[in-house]
């Protein structure tokens, strides 16, 4: 489970909602009344958003903990960045701003895993600027 991207489950849901709802992810999932009058519909995009950013703060937890380990959740890591960015240039669904979101939450995980892992490896090595 350590090596597994978190940032994973949010992309296969939301592969498996645009291959199997005809609307895609355009579909209103809730729709709440609020105090002000107006109404808040969460699409699914916006839903898979919120996993999104909770799966992103567990990605950078793991990333404080140095180990051997941690090179291979890296490289998952960049590998989905990878897949996602490519599906974004070339996939039909891809075209839409959540998809680009769900990429950059990608991109923000590969980064702040490499800067956290660099930080907690010189903590752990005794290096001092």
């Amino acid at each position: 489970m350590r090596h597994f991207p978190l940032l994973l489950l949010p992309v296969l849901l939301l592969h498996g909602l645009a291959l199997g709802l005809p609307e895609g992810t355009n579909t209103v999932l809730a729709s709440f009344a609020l105090p002000s009058g107006g109404t808040l519909a969460l699409r699914w995009y916006e839903a898979l958003l919120v996993v999104g950013v909770a799966m992103l703060y567990g990605e950078v937890l793991k990333s404080t903990f140095a180990g051997a380990s941690s090179v291979l959740d890296h490289g998952l890591s960049l590998l989905l960045f990878v897949v996602l960015l490519l599906e974004l240039l070339l996939a039909p669904f891809g075209a839409d701003p959540g998809f680009l979101l769900l990429t950059l939450l990608c991109l923000f995980d590969v980064i702040s895993g490499f800067t956290v892992a660099i930080a907690v490896a010189r903590r752990d090595v005794g290096i001092i600027r």
